[in-house]
């Protein structure tokens, strides 16, 4: 009797998973050779994926990749070389290749027994602290678990509120949903200023090849500071009278273990130890590096947790990457979106009359502060219309290192654009932050982007603007 052919949809996922190893694979193979064919099948192989998973897209992937296809065809029609598509293409191939392999991770930690030990402790602190505490666990779950861990971390805070808060009026209790909520949305919005293995940070730095992560990590993780302690004063200064006799929050009955959270910045610390180290010892660049660290700290993770249990190190380490390779197609929306960004930096440059730009942003642009304030204007605007800030970043980060405007440096229109898409993560509804964010906790995506977190988005937009306008015109940046 003939074996039973698969169901269509099981090929379809299996080419589309085959395809991202490919992609994957084409990236490793590009840290160590420089051919033009690795771009080359790394493109097609992600074409392969994204027809194939189309109905996982979006609007707005729709929409970045549709430019994607529109500026690629122009340029193929102005003569492009194959070398530079060569190297537009190794850059969406990183970009997707490193959204996959963050999925490693995600698989982990979710996992992971201190991931809830840390949730179960950061959402049962006291009223007086719950606000910052909401804000680093936002950070640090985000930075390692990236919407997985944001998603966990707001859901468990909405089941610790419905089983504390049934005492509390009405008001009030919208109040502590709206502030646990902004709370989160701030801290795991904070990952673009900083973070060394996040996707913000990187793609301005594959934009920018003259940039380091030293150039604008320190400064960015100072300034991710100053929006936390911003975030902290409008919510302190928001609060509602609270009536006499009405207690806010009611303490759990037995402590919880902060070991949880000790143990994800551990984590964390580890892991951009690992990428620093081999940028330092082997000389590869920093994304390279971020690249082949990565997978690696993932499965090291996983036989960590599988040591003594659910049948060894091996077993688990093979789990995790089955887990990690089913995700692929689920990611497509994604990967759509954060990948074309890639090749969009290039097609965008080359296309672009850079001359006559040059020569415009020369007659209106009289002083280096006001570039800064057309760039952080030009991208909040951008992604308030839908416009995904990873795309914004990319171009306007490479346009930037050709415009060569005198009196302002690389590195502080990075990390103006960083702190920029910081301000807009929690913003506007059409982000995927402000939707997840808002489907948690029950409420439309424009209430929690435009009623609870509006002013603090606009308010960090006007101070960020004008102290890094500030810093670069007397030349401190």
């Amino acid at each position: 009797m003939p074996t039973p052919r698969p169901p269509a949809r099981s090929i379809r996922t299996l080419i589309a998973q085959g395809c991202i190893i490919v992609v994957i694979l084409a990236s490793f193979a590009g840290i160590f050779l420089h051919v033009t064919a690795i771009g080359l099948t790394a493109g097609v192989a992600l074409a392969v994926f994204l027809v194939l998973c189309w109905r996982q897209f979006t609007i707005a992937t729709w929409l970045t990749v549709g430019l994607c296809v529109v500026l690629l065809a122009a340029a193929i029609l102005q003569g492009i070389d194959l070398e530079t598509l060569s190297r537009g293409l190794e850059r969406m191939a990183f970009l997707a290749a490193l959204l996959a392999l963050l999925g490693a991770l995600r698989v982990v930690a979710s996992g992971a027994p201190e991931v809830e030990r840390a949730g179960r402790y950061l959402t049962t602190r006291p009223p007086g602290r719950r606000y910052l505490a909401m804000n680093f666990g936002g950070h640090v779950f985000g930075v390692l678990i990236n919407l997985g861990g944001f998603a966990l971390l707001l859901d468990m805070t909405r089941r610790s509120l419905e089983q504390t808060s049934a005492h509390l009026p009405p008001h009030l209790r919208e109040w502590r949903l709206r502030r646990i909520t902004t709370a989160v949305l701030r801290g795991f919005s904070l990952a673009p200023l900083w973070s060394p293995i996040g996707l913000g940070l990187n793609a301005l730095l594959l934009a920018m090849p003259g940039l380091a992560y030293a150039d604008i990590g320190p400064a960015g993780l100072l300034a991710a500071a100053l929006f936390l302690a911003w975030g902290w004063f409008l919510d302190w200064a928001g609060a509602p009278v609270i009536p006499a006799g009405v207690r806010v929050g009611q303490q759990p009955q037995a402590p919880a273990d902060p070991g949880g959270v000790v143990l994800l910045v551990l984590h964390v610390a580890l892991l951009a130890g690992l990428v620093f180290g081999l940028h330092a010892v082997t000389g590869l660049q920093f994304q390279q590096s971020l690249l082949i660290a990565v997978p690696g700290y993932s499965l090291a993770w996983a036989g960590w947790l599988g040591r003594g249990r659910m049948g060894g190190a091996l077993p688990a380490m093979r789990r995790a990457t089955a887990a990690t390779v089913r995700r692929f197609p689920l990611a497509a929306a994604e990967i759509g979106v954060f990948a074309s960004a890639g090749l969009l930096s290039v097609l965008a440059l080359e296309l672009l009359p850079i001359d006559r730009v040059q020569a415009l942003v020369a007659q209106l642009i009289g002083a280096p502060w006001q570039m800064i304030v057309l760039l952080n204007l030009t991208m909040f605007a951008l992604a308030t219309a839908g416009v995904n800030p990873i795309i914004t970043a990319s171009v306007l980060g490479g346009l930037v290192t050709q415009l060569d405007v005198p009196g302002l440096s690389d590195a502080a229109a990075a990390l103006s654009l960083a702190g920029t898409w910081s301000c807009v993560m929690g913003f506007t509804p059409l982000m995927t932050t402000v939707v997840y964010a808002g489907a948690l906790v029950g409420r439309p995506a424009a209430v929690v982007g435009f009623r609870w977190n509006g002013l603090y988005s606009l308010s960090a937009l006007t101070l960020w603007t004008v102290g890094m306008a500030l810093l670069v015109q007397v030349g401190w940046m």
